[in-house]
């Protein structure tokens, strides 16, 4: 059975969705064949500011994951930690990431602010956001799995560069993803 922990990294914009998003998170997981326990971390982790970069007002993907790594050390050989935050995130010689994850050390990032319509000056939506995030969390974790990225634009596993890429996919592994998940028995 696959073990998972979010971890939300703020307040807003993460407990209205987090219960939903360990829903359809399980969903997708079942539906690639494998069985799953998501919990949720009950209080908030704020990332540190030493990964806060003040002049592109982004955190810095790899130094939350350290972070992570040192916070969790003890969970590390039961779960699979996602770190979960309302926040914007980069990487080196990248503008933005929407997640990224480090399977060496079992723990995601997925930073929400640009997959909510609200940073492209649209109107709220709930479902849209719940789905965007949903979808970068099952990517995140395909990653922590050993999955890399895939051609099929649909499954889940296919990179995104923008918010669109993400609408255009689905939030479900391909059939070749799905069989080398199992093949893995996690």
């Amino acid at each position: 059975m696959l073990k998972v922990l979010f971890v939300p990294l703020n307040r807003n914009y993460v407990f209205d969705y987090i219960d939903d998003w360990k829903n359809i998170v399980a969903d997708s997981l079942s539906r690639a064949g494998l069985s799953s326990e998501i919990l949720i971390w009950p209080s908030t982790i704020k990332p540190s500011m030493k990964c806060f970069n003040w002049a592109r007002k982004q955190y810095l993907a790899p130094c939350i994951i350290e972070n992570m790594g040192n916070m969790f050390y003890d969970y590390l050989n039961e779960y699979f930690i996602v770190g979960i935050g309302y926040i914007d995130g980069y990487d080196y010689g990248l503008n933005f990431v929407f997640g990224e994850a480090s399977p060496i050390n079992r723990i995601a990032v997925v930073f929400t602010r640009r997959l909510d319509p609200r940073f492209y000056g649209e109107e709220p939506n709930y479902n849209l956001y719940l789905e965007r995030v949903a979808k970068e969390i099952v990517h995140e974790l395909g990653h922590l799995l050993g999955l890399s990225h895939c051609k099929r634009r649909t499954c889940v596993m296919s990179f995104s560069n923008s918010v669109y890429e993400v609408d255009a996919k689905t939030r479900f592994f391909c059939e070749t993803c799905s069989n080398t998940l199992r093949k893995l028995n996690v």
